[in-house]
């Protein structure tokens, strides 16, 4: 693999590495909001909204399913499929 290939997939990696950071922070302020909702109607006396709850379950594995895919096969190897492993480093 030439140097230019080796830092063009290295470039798609990081973008691909941020794009799921982003993704993921941007869930998870939502579920934060969600969250704050819900205190502050426990708090005035209110019951908890099932809505709220429901949008909250959704949030939460919406942002846990993203992070899965994208950290399963490095935190559990055995997991992934054999053709999506990281190559062999250069010996």
């Amino acid at each position: 693999m030439t140097t230019a290939i080796r830092e063009e997939r290295l470039q798609e990696l990081a973008e691909s590495s941020y794009r799921i950071l982003k993704e993921t922070y941007r869930g998870l302020g939502t579920l934060r909001e969600l969250i704050k909702e819900l205190h502050d109607s426990c708090l005035s006396g209110d019951g908890p909204d099932f809505d709220k709850v429901a949008a909250m379950t959704l949030t939460f594995d919406e942002v846990y399913g993203e992070l899965e895919r994208y950290l399963r096969p490095e935190v559990d190897p055995d997991s992934a499929d054999d053709a999506a492993m990281p190559e062999a480093p250069p010996s």
